[in-house]
């Protein structure tokens, strides 16, 4: 067993994972907006508490858990989590701060990474040897597997696919950049936009947002946005299948509650821009399967 962290754009999960990705005691919680005037505090006391009532809940030691796992947005590099852009954090040293509270070896990879680790052993891209899993939520993250094998670079990062330009002198980025992926069609920009237009409550849920999008997906007033998002995604999957050639393309995220709605308008989308250089007439597009807990289990799984 390995307790498996997700540190996220907007919610912190904890879990108890089992040898074969099952999750036997999880905790949750989203980070608020005051939250993130003292984060780097709230991230480390939140994962503290939850592995204590984890461990109490189930009654095991310490001794009896093989490491602690954490999925993280930012960059990772000497084991400690930088330039979370979206949470506001600069440098966490948390694997110090867990090792030195537990006793245990502390791993931590980038959020989509784990996730796509954990799609690629236990959810859509099983199968695959070849896939891209994308994650659209906060931002946009992604990893790419090449004969089941991660593909990383040599200082781990990498496969920022939220960072991939699709439109010169475009929107104005976090990172600093303009135009970069993200931008365009992570589900939080979507989100707000659809808010915006339908003019909602601005303190509405997530997950009302969702709902309202499903219910006027054809509504004048917010097709052309749909339309203009598909596009966009379009062109950044077209940039990835170019590159990859992936026999599947998963997408994760809170895009999972929409996708249904969006992934047949995306492969025509894709089609009609003519991209592909690969000679499948079929662009396999799935939905992720093991929604929002991905992370927690990929974290949980790392070799």
């Amino acid at each position: 067993m390995n307790i498996g962290i997700d540190i996220g754009g907007s919610h912190i999960g904890v879990g108890l994972v089992g040898s074969s990705g099952k999750i036997i005691n999880k905790k949750e919680v989203d980070i608020t907006e005051k939250d993130k005037k003292n984060i780097e505090e709230m991230i480390i006391n939140t994962i503290t508490n939850f592995i204590k009532v984890i461990l109490k809940e189930q009654d095991i030691e310490t001794k009896e858990l093989g490491y602690i796992g954490i999925a993280s947005p930012g960059t990772i590099e000497n084991n400690c989590i930088y330039n979370v852009v979206n949470l506001g954090v600069e440098k966490l040293d948390i694997a110090k701060i867990l090792n030195k509270e537990f006793g245990l070896e502390v791993k931590i990879k980038n959020d989509a990474k784990c996730a796509g680790i954990a799609e690629s052993m236990y959810g859509s891209t099983k199968p695959a040897q070849d896939n891209i899993y994308l994650c659209l939520g906060t931002g946009i993250g992604g990893a790419a597997f090449i004969n089941n094998k991660l593909v990383e670079p040599r200082y781990k990062s990498g496969m920022e696919f939220g960072h991939m330009i699709i439109q010169k002198d475009g929107r104005e980025c976090k990172c600093g950049s303009k135009g970069c992926f993200e931008t365009y069609c992570s589900m939080k920009v979507l989100k707000r936009e659809i808010s915006e237009t339908l003019e909602l409550n601005e303190n509405e849920t997530g997950a009302n947002i969702v709902n309202e999008i499903r219910k006027h997906i054809d509504d004048l007033r917010i097709k052309p946005l749909i339309e203009e998002y598909v596009q966009y995604l379009a062109i950044g999957i077209a940039n990835l299948i170019n590159i990859f050639e992936p026999e599947i393309i998963c997408i994760g995220g809170s895009f999972v509650y929409i996708g249904d709605l969006i992934i047949p308008r995306l492969k025509k989308a894709i089609q009609e821009k003519g991209l592909l250089f690969n000679s499948r007439k079929e662009i396999n597009i799935v939905l992720a399967s093991l929604g929002n807990d991905a992370g927690i289990i990929g974290a949980a799984s790392l070799l």
